[in-house]
């Protein structure tokens, strides 16, 4: 493709762009529209993971929403469940004229159910109490069903073989939920979210298992909701509103620097609890509950984006009316980047919570590209525990992404929800990478007037970049990482941080020469302090020692993911428009400060998730 500098890309033909910016190693559909992921799940009959997401086929825009499917054994390489070709890419479809998702199949949860002679869920399952799915796994899938007016209820789909869905047309149970709660003014009802909660049935004394939905909803002119139905696990047709589990003021924050902002309604909401490990900091013990969510908020020069991906931790309390109720401890942005609709799943074989987010264009809807969208790396989440810290500037007494203790000796303890791509899953992406092992690095910083920029000399669009960086006291310039630098500098996206406003930035201003009408570069900002910790178990000593800033940088074509510290997460999107951006290096700007780079290594060439798909796997657009 000659470079596309100055290029009028709506009047290039259909899918001529299709692989320009393409990732090659991220989750995706096979063409077309695609959103949120959907019902990520394990099944432990086949051991396939198995992940949904809202598919919009022959179109470039959202509309007419299906969902898609594809199955791994990894999490790294995928295969369609159906076919990537054309219109067979579509799992389960809208239903005819007058039904209840004639006008969409919504973001919903998959679960796989183990059948027995004596559980069926309270379903009318088709193999009958001694059928052939006794000892068998069913898929129940539980969606917003949208009818023709756009009315958002709760319905459920199954399947016997984890490939196709039937909708109970045959019962009288969709939708299972039929309307909002009873007299409220509701902003939005929809995106269940279903898992069993022990601990929830402990919290609430019920006597058998039951099941909990939360569904995204808000209610005029008051504030968003996380609305909380049960059902009994013996029957998951029936379910009872419990109430509110998470409830917050219009337009309020729990910290404008760390929480983002609610705003006035919850989307893609999603509950679970996650249990200390010793390996993390933690007792082994404690449990932590969570609840992700959505929110629509303006967008701000800081966060040019019009939502945020939230995560709260709760404490939940059992109120007067036998209901549950959650009382906000601390909480944080999932992604500080281009996501959103995080979902979640208990990955039983490795005992771990993985998340999955949509990664949104900064491209405009290009027929040319024939694609829209994108999914995260499988996102391990995790609490984490750190001790013996110390309360610089006071940040520990803030309300921010972290509960914080002080200990009788002064010193304090944080816990906060970490994150990081999953462990394996980057093992699986290096596996026939090539290594690159950079010797530590002192970097210089200077009163030049341009950042001073050094290669590593590693070339390519399919990379991950693992380093630790000591920032010294006083130091007041940034320092990072380039990536799709051409030769001369003219397009290349930055990856730093500010010690000074400690701030991480994924710097998109001159990452692209395309027509700016087509392209959003602002860049995306997250606030990262570095935690101090006493270096001596004698509690009389105020030594200190600051930790490294440490990056681990995944480009994918388009796609940038960087997480810092196990506790920020951002997703950037760059489009150069010259075929030779493909530098690599560090980067210092003006300022003061000697920085050492270290334990930096770099892979390129990662893994292909689609290894069945030709590259080129378009589809002819409506």
């Amino acid at each position: 493709m000659p470079s596309l500098v100055g290029v009028n890309l709506t009047a290039l033909p259909d899918n001529s762009l299709f692989t320009q910016w393409r990732p090659t190693s991220h989750f995706m559909a096979p063409h077309s529209w695609m959103n949120d992921p959907n019902g990520p799940s394990y099944d432990p009959a086949s051991g396939l993971y198995h992940l949904f997401y809202q598919f919009n086929a022959g179109h470039v825009v959202w509309g007419n929403i299906s969902w898609g499917h594809a199955t791994s054994k990894d999490l790294v390489t995928w295969t369609d469940v159906t076919s990537w070709e054309g219109y067979d890419a579509v799992a389960i479809a809208t239903g005819p004229p007058g039904s209840i998702d004639h006008g969409g199949i919504y973001t919903g949860t998959a679960q796989f159910l183990p059948i027995t002679a004596n559980q069926f869920w309270g379903l009318p399952l088709q193999c009958g109490a001694t059928g052939d799915c006794d000892g068998q796994t069913i898929a129940l899938v539980f969606y917003t069903a949208v009818d023709g007016s756009g009315t958002e209820t709760q319905a459920l789909a199954v399947s016997y073989d984890g490939r196709t869905f039937s909708k109970f047309e045959n019962a009288s149970i969709n939708p299972v939920i039929r309307s909002p709660p009873p007299n409220l003014d509701v902003t939005g009802f929809r995106d269940p979210f279903y898992e069993a909660w022990p601990q929830m049935d402990s919290i609430l004394g019920v006597d058998e298992p039951h099941f909990y939905v939360a569904i995204g909803s808000g209610i005029n002119n008051v504030g968003p909701r996380v609305q909380f139905y049960t059902a009994p696990a013996s029957n998951l047709t029936q379910w009872s509103y419990l109430g509110p589990l998470l409830s917050v003021a219009l337009g309020s924050s729990w910290s404008e620097t760390y929480s983002g902002g609610y705003g006035g309604n919850f989307e893609c909401p999603g509950t679970f609890a996650l249990t200390e490990l010793t390996e993390n900091g933690g007792d082994g013990v404690t449990a932590h509950y969570f609840v992700m969510m959505g929110s629509a908020v303006a967008s701000t020069p800081e966060h040019p984006l019009s939502n945020w991906p939230l995560w709260t931790e709760i404490d939940v309390v059992r109120s007067s009316n036998g209901s549950a109720e959650g009382i906000i401890q601390s909480s944080g942005v999932i992604d500080w980047g281009r996501s959103y609709a995080w979902d979640s799943f208990y990955d039983a074989p490795n005992n771990r919570r993985i998340a999955f987010g949509w990664i949104q264009e900064g491209l405009d809807a290009l027929r040319s590209q024939g694609w829209n969208g994108a999914t995260t790396l499988p996102r391990e989440l995790f609490v984490q525990v750190y001790s013996d810290l110390a309360n610089t500037n006071n940040i520990l007494s803030q309300n921010g992404s972290w509960t914080a203790v002080q200990n009788a000796d002064g010193r304090w303890n944080m816990t906060t929800l970490a994150m990081r791509p999953a462990p394996d899953v980057v093992a699986a992406l290096q596996r026939n990478a090539t290594t690159v092992v950079v010797n530590d690095v002192i970097a210089f910083a200077s009163d030049d007037s341009t950042p001073q920029y050094s290669s590593l000399n590693v070339t390519g669009d399919s990379i991950i970049i693992h380093a630790e960086i000591d920032i010294p006291s006083g130091a007041n310039a940034s320092v990072g990482f380039v990536l799709r630098r051409s030769p001369g500098g003219e397009e290349q996206t930055a990856v730093v941080y500010d010690p000074i406003k400690e701030l991480l930035t994924i710097n998109l201003t001159s990452s692209t020469q395309l027509d700016p009408s087509f392209v959003n570069t602002a860049s995306h900002v997250a606030p990262l302090f570095l935690l101090d910790t006493y270096n001596s178990t004698d509690a009389a000593s105020a030594d200190t020692v600051r930790e490294p800033l440490t990056l681990d940088i995944f480009l994918d074509n388009s796609v940038i993911e960087v997480f810092a510290n196990s506790r920020v997460g951002i997703v950037g999107r760059t489009y150069p428009a010259r075929n030779d951006s493909l530098g690599v290096g560090y980067v210092v700007s003006p300022g003061s400060g000697e920085f050492t780079l270290k334990q930096i290594q770099v892979w390129e060439g990662l893994e292909r998730a689609w290894p069945e798909r030709p590259a080129n796997s378009s589809i002819q657009l409506v």
